[in-house]
């Protein structure tokens, strides 16, 4: 039942225009950006040059892909549960023999591969590079694996708000609120004892600013994993209490 779930919301989303219009916009500033840290290292000497022609355009390509992520994982996701809810939908689903956590999963899987073209657009562009500048492979394949789970982080966060309320307009808003608290949180390590602050370990583009570097640690790992799995879980234990209601 994944695997059926999983196909409609992929060839579903396919065939709508939003994930081919948030793709294409993103590749037109990503091109720009592209040209313009180009045209910034080429004007330098290497004497000058305080980091390496992977390492500045990783950190603005795959940076700013992980901001069009972050709205584009609610307005893709939000429908995927919301939508059912208004319209009746998903009382027929849920009289199939099927758990919710088999249709949050499936949904969840849905949208992740619905959003990682976006996350393969900053490499694709890089790979017009081969043979003509040194690039670290490592450090893009790390900082596109980092990019891919913030995208099942975001994906994760889109379910559980499409749980939440049966106005897809609402679940959007909640979801990028959500977002936005993740993106922020850090900086309240300002005012307290940064030393005892979870907050910097709470906000997903420190975990990512490691990958970007070409560092693929546990911690970063463990983090996307569990707050993923705790979007989906709480995802799961809404739709059981609509089911029992």
């Amino acid at each position: 039942m994944i695997r059926t779930l999983f196909t409609r919301e992929l060839l579903g989303g396919a065939v709508t225009p939003l994930p081919w219009v948030l793709l294409g916009g993103a590749q037109i500033v990503l091109a720009w950006i592209f040209l313009q840290v180009l045209e910034e290292v080429a004007g330098l000497d290497a004497a000058t040059r305080q980091h390496s022609l992977t390492l500045e355009l990783t950190l603005n390509l795959f940076g700013f892909t992980a901001v069009i992520l972050m709205f584009a994982a609610p307005l893709m996701g939000a429908r995927m549960l919301s939508a059912e809810l208004r319209d009746g939908r998903f009382a027929l689903l849920a009289s199939a023999p099927v758990g919710s956590g088999e249709i949050v999963l499936g949904k969840y899987l849905g949208l992740w591969a619905l959003l990682s073209p976006l996350c393969l657009l900053p490499a694709l562009n890089l790979l017009l590079l081969v043979g003509a500048a040194p690039l670290d492979a490592g450090q893009i394949a790390a900082a596109t694996l980092g990019l891919w789970l913030v995208a099942g982080l975001f994906a994760a966060v889109a379910i559980h708000a499409s749980t939440l309320s049966t106005q897809p307009t609402s679940a959007t808003l909640a979801a990028f609120a959500v977002l936005l608290l993740l993106s922020v949180i850090g900086r309240a390590e300002q005012f307290v004892d940064g030393s005892l602050s979870l907050f910097g370990w709470l906000t997903w583009n420190e975990h990512l600013f490691w990958f970007l570097l070409g560092a693929v640690r546990l911690s970063d790992l463990a983090y996307f994993a569990l707050f993923s799995g705790v979007f989906l879980a709480l995802a799961q234990r809404r739709l059981d209490n609509r089911r029992l209601a």
